[in-house]
């Protein structure tokens, strides 16, 4: 190794282990003997991780959180890939404002969407299901997917190709399920895959949507940590950290299938 390579390498290594330090406590924390989160940890059981999965409250959270995610995953990603198909290669008066509102729910803050999509979905009777809150977590895997399929489709998407279809009079379908869709397919799963981990780890906006019957995992974590300090808080978390390390995986899987 490079002089040079050594020296950034030691310099980098106490910023990354200061930001996954706080990951890396939570396993352990989760594996404590005792009925309350603290560290160090009484080793070792796994009790915290059994009563997390027999205790219906915090199981039903979970599944809350998958069909939240799920659906807004599934609502933001054909909303996202439709604004970057619509958008790419146009120039027209106002691109750069609907880009923008394309964009917009990455800035505008959570606190501010949340009381928003209250006033608006209470007289819709949507506050309380887990429908309304995937319609606002559709809104924040939006610009995800949005983002990573433009990229796509500037890099992968050879427009001669598309020229040379439709002269050959394949309609729109075949040529965006032959030419386009191949092209960003990597993009458009690999924003899915960090929309659906955007959505599952949200609190904000699903507090103020939440019902007796909706509420996510989140949620149920953030209450349990002001009235409980179990070690089922750890256990649960143990689960956004696998979630995250799946998606890395994926997205580094997706990355490697990519044509070059």
């Amino acid at each position: 190794m490079a002089p040079r390579s050594l020296g950034l390498t030691l310099a980098v290594a106490p910023i990354v282990f200061f930001l996954l330090l706080p990951s890396l406590i939570i396993i352990p924390m989760a594996l404590t003997k005792g009925q309350l989160i603290q560290f160090p940890p009484q080793w070792i059981s796994i009790h915290a991780f059994t009563d997390y999965l027999s205790d219906p409250q915090w199981m039903r959270s979970t599944l809350v959180s998958f069909q939240v995610s799920a659906f807004a995953v599934l609502v933001g990603g054909v909303t996202g890939t439709c604004a970057a198909l619509a958008l790419h290669g146009k120039t027209f008066a106002g691109k750069s404002l609907l880009t923008g509102l394309v964009l917009a729910p990455i800035v505008i803050p959570l606190i501010v969407l949340a009381l928003g999509s209250y006033l608006v979905f209470a007289p819709l009777r949507l506050v309380g299901t887990w429908p309304g809150i995937g319609l606002v977590h559709a809104l924040l895997v939006t610009p995800y997917v949005f983002i990573s399929a433009q990229t796509s489709l500037t890099a992968e998407l050879n427009p001669a190709l598309v020229r040379s279809a439709r002269s050959l009079g394949a309609g729109r379908w075949p040529v965006f399920r032959h030419v386009i869709w191949p092209a960003i397919r990597p993009g458009v799963l690999s924003g899915c895959v960090m929309g659906f981990a955007v959505s599952f780890d949200e609190v904000v906006v699903a507090l103020f949507l939440q019902g007796p019957d909706t509420v996510t995992l989140p949620v149920r974590m953030f209450t349990a940590i002001q009235f409980e300090l179990t070690p089922k808080i750890a256990a649960s978390a143990s689960l956004f950290i696998l979630l995250a390390t799946l998606a890395l995986v994926a997205q580094g899987l997706l990355a490697r299938r990519r044509p070059a």
